[in-house]
């Protein structure tokens, strides 16, 4: 039996973001939303799924890394303990709040 779940991840537009945490781990991924709280330069963004943010796992990229975009292309991956979903953005407004949004499935 499997339940939806949406995790949100925030960190300060600096480098990588992984998520989810292990204590919510999904089953298998759906979608990867990513945006950031000020746009005055659009960021850049890459989705990674994997062990660490490292070229083997890139999954999709954005040039609207600020402004807010989706990819499915995470749709299928597992995502088990030691595996996650990773947002690294470039440029964008040094300092603004940025989100990865994570939904999916679990196993109950």
């Amino acid at each position: 039996m499997t339940s939806p779940l949406v995790l949100a991840t925030l960190a300060e537009l600096a480098g990588a973001v992984g998520g989810p945490p292990a204590e919510h781990a999904l089953s298998t991924a759906a979608t990867a939303a990513v945006s950031c709280a000020t746009n005055v330069a659009e960021a850049m963004c890459r989705i990674y799924v994997g062990d660490q943010p490292i070229p083997s796992n890139y999954v999709d990229g954005t040039l609207s890394g600020s402004t807010g975009d989706s990819t499915g292309r995470v749709s299928g991956a597992p995502i088990t303990l030691g595996r996650y979903v990773w947002a690294v953005w470039s440029g964008g407004d040094p300092g603004t709040v940025a989100t990865l949004a994570v939904s999916g499935t679990r196993d109950l």
